[in-house]
């Protein structure tokens, strides 16, 4: 029988939680651990709800970030977007000193003033949070 902790068989690990959105929204299920594990070089894209990006690659691997901007749908209609939660990136295999890895924001938006972020520290790790009305990401 299959791991019940990955029933879509995608490999991903997903956990639930159910957050208060407050009295025009109420209870909402989002994903409180989120990770995407990066074993290949190159670009990857992390979709909102995103919560760890674990890198294990002797490789340069480029974290290329959602437009964090919250919608013009309400929250009570749409509230996913609107879970703003912190995203870790983390060089957990130690090759960031020699391979870098590269935080990209959205087109047109930056990380705390930023145009880019450079993990160069072997077991380095970057905490960022959205910014829902700038469209920006700010440190954790």
């Amino acid at each position: 029988m299959a791991s019940q902790t990955d029933l879509d068989q995608g490999g991903t690990f997903r956990q639930y939680v159910r957050r208060w959105l407050g009295p025009s929204v109420g209870w909402v299920n989002s994903p409180d651990t989120n990770v995407l594990a990066v074993t290949a070089a190159g670009t990857v894209s992390p979709v909102n709800g995103t919560t760890l990006i674990a890198v294990n690659v002797a490789g340069l691997v480029t974290v290329q970030l959602w437009d964090p901007t919250a919608p013009g749908t309400p929250a009570n209609s749409l509230p996913g977007p609107y879970l703003a939660q912190p995203l870790t990136v983390v060089d957990i295999g130690g090759h960031a000193a020699s391979f870098n890895i590269t935080i990209l924001p959205a087109a047109g938006k930056t990380i705390m003033g930023l145009a880019s972020i450079i993990i160069a520290n072997d077991y380095g790790a970057f905490v960022i949070m959205p910014n829902l009305v700038t469209g920006g990401w700010t440190q954790q």
